[in-house]
This record gives C-alpha cells, structure tokens and sequence, in this order.
C-alpha cells in the first residue's frame, strides 16, 4: 500500500485562487425580505355528527374525559 499523492503548494494555490475568482463573479445576496403575519380573529364552527359516528357519551357514572381550555393549552407552552 503507498502514500496517498498530496497536492503540491502550487496546485493548492491556483485552486485556491480559481474558488476566490469564481465567488467575485457571483452576483450578490439581495437583502432578506421580512414578512410578519399577525391572526387578527380565528372562526371556528362545529359541523353536525356523520351518520352513525361522532364520540360515545359516557355511561352514567362514568367519568368523563378532562378538556383543556385553549387559554390553559397556551399557557402551558411559557412554563
């Protein structure tokens, strides 16, 4: 097994120079555009229950299942 073949100081300079020749050609960066979106109001409508679908009610004496409100969901995510 030989030694890998390193490129001489000369090789690596002209490469070197070729990347710094090739990047001034280059047409600049436009500056970035910033977009800012604000939700002013969010509507939200329940449709009806398919035929046959929709959640089973609990059974009497059963325990519903516990909600979350969106305010208490939000809050959540700065703790």
């Amino acid at each position: 097994m030989s030694a890998p073949l390193l490129p001489s100081a000369a090789d690596t300079a002209a490469a070197r120079d070729a990347v710094r020749q090739a990047a001034a050609r280059r047409p600049g960066r436009p500056a970035e555009q910033v977009v800012r979106v604000q939700i002013g109001r969010l509507e939200v409508t329940a449709g009806g229950t398919p035929q046959g679908g929709g959640r089973a009610r609990p059974r009497e004496g059963e325990r519903p299942r516990t909600t979350v409100s969106l305010a208490d969901y939000l809050a959540r995510g700065r703790e």
